[in-house]
């Protein structure tokens, strides 16, 4: 018994001390919480009795519209034991709910909380273990919104999350059972989403609080529209999986997976026979360097973008010309942007099309970027990348294509599609067409045979 309770008033000591070393953890979570919002809203938390008032301040135009100024009541018991949102042992527990028409603007109640069949509220729990993770989970109850413009009704919306307060790496899903809406004006369709799940994982720690590598998956199993004028039907399942991962000090690969189902032959055939579609695009050792400042300009262009509403609403001439001026420079800003982004002998774009009707219709291409670095404005910078035409890339194209989706696309395109047979760029097989080719110094290459665009346009027609 003794040794139990020696055991015991050790782990209270220890986790006491660790407790009292990083009381700082309500400043890391706020930092978490502003670098995950990339700058739509700014956070801020202060001490009250027991807990936090969370303020969230929207600095996103989009946002202001839509949030609350209002604070959240955050409770928090603090370790080493916590009894709220349950027994554990962790340096915080805390917990807050009310109803979720409060997060929203005043403005946006007003039209909305007359239409409410309930009156939902939100629950949120959060645990600050003793490594330093935060783990979190909000839920919001069903919507059910009937307005003289709409329907709108939802499941249940789960958020879950585990994030790093030093390193900010985790993890964030979102899973929303069912989403319907169904416009009242005459000519608009309506929309239903079943299994709606959106998974968010930074993977490596942010640079500048930018988030340059993550992985984010969104699907859903059947996503269903039906056009009123119409009488048309369509049901599809949805995948898109968007990817960011540092190859080295220096570079990073992009990739985006898309993969659209059609789940009945009402949709195929809405889809031009497509069953099946599947697009993979990679762009391999883009620049880190460029990549950070496409993501701060993207900021700065956010900035300016309210300011020029601002002078607009006020009907400030002097302003807005201002905001012009600055709206051209941050423009030329774009030129040394792609340079450090698009790097000559190194970056590479891999792309793979691929629909599946009848037969299978597929799009490759593997190319290496080979572009002069750009001088000058905007403007003169990106008329000479285009003026660089197939000097651009040098790589590999190959086309399968599908008679049958080709005509349904375009009923003139068989005949474009015999020309290329009979000037022997293509090949024809069970009503299939391939063409293969390679872009190499400038010129393309077909058949062993290079030709620059003139020629080719020559030996076309």
């Amino acid at each position: 018994m003794k040794k139990l309770t020696l055991v015991l008033l050790f782990i209270l000591t220890y986790t006491q001390f660790m407790q009292a070393k990083d009381i700082d953890y309500i400043d890391k979570i706020i930092n978490l919480y502003n670098i995950t919002s990339s700058g739509s809203v700014e956070y801020n938390a202060t001490r009250v009795e027991d807990g936090y008032n969370l303020q969230i301040k929207p600095k996103d135009e989009f946002f202001k519209d839509i949030l609350s100024n209002k604070p959240i009541h955050i409770k928090v018991d603090e370790g080493p034991i916590v009894t709220s949102p349950h027994f554990t042992f962790a340096k915080a527990g805390m917990s807050a709910k009310g109803l979720a028409l409060d997060l929203l603007n005043p403005k946006l109640v007003g039209d909305i909380n007359s239409s409410l069949k309930n009156k939902p509220n939100y629950i949120y729990e959060g645990k600050v273990t003793f490594g330093g993770e935060l783990e979190e989970s909000l839920s919001l109850e069903p919507l059910d919104i009937d307005t003289k413009d709409m329907l709108l009704k939802t499941s249940k919306i789960i958020s879950k999350s585990s994030f790093d307060l030093d390193t900010i790496t985790g993890e964030n899903s979102i899973k929303i059972d069912k989403i319907e809406l169904k416009p009242k004006e005459q000519n608009v369709g309506d929309m239903r989403a079943d299994g709606v799940n959106i998974k968010v994982k930074v993977t490596q720690e942010p640079i500048d609080n930018i988030m340059l590598f993550s992985n984010v998956i969104i699907s859903a199993d059947k996503l269903h529209f039906k056009a009123k004028d119409k009488n048309s039907e369509t049901n599809f399942s949805l995948l898109a999986n968007i990817d960011s991962k540092r190859v080295d000090s220096n570079l990073l690969d992009s990739s985006l997976k898309f993969n659209f189902k059609a789940l009945d032959e009402a949709t195929i055939a809405l889809a031009k026979g497509v069953k099946d579609l599947n697009l993979n695009i990679a762009v391999k050792n883009l620049g880190i360097k460029g990549m950070l400042a496409l993501a701060k300009l993207q900021k700065e262009y956010n900035k300016l973008n309210h300011q020029m509403i601002d002078a607009s609403k006020k009907g400030d001439e002097i302003a807005m010309q201002k905001a012009i001026l600055a709206n051209q420079e941050l423009t030329n800003k774009l030129v040394p942007i792609w340079n450090n982004t698009m790097i000559a002998d190194k970056t590479r774009v891999v792309a793979n099309l691929e629909a599946v009707g009848q037969k299978r219709s597929a799009l490759k291409l593997n190319l290496l970027y080979k572009g002069k670095p750009l001088s000058g404005d905007a403007n003169s910078a990106f008329i000479s990348l285009a003026a660089q035409q197939l000097n651009l890339f040098d790589g590999d194209i190959e086309i399968d294509l599908d008679s049958n989706l080709a005509t349904s696309i375009n009923p003139l395109a068989m005949m474009g599609l015999s020309m290329l047979v009979n000037k022997h760029f293509a090949t024809q097989k069970d009503g299939v067409y391939h063409l293969k080719a390679q872009l190499k110094g400038g010129k393309i290459v077909i058949n062993g045979k290079a030709y620059a665009l003139p020629e080719l346009a020559k030996a076309l027609f």
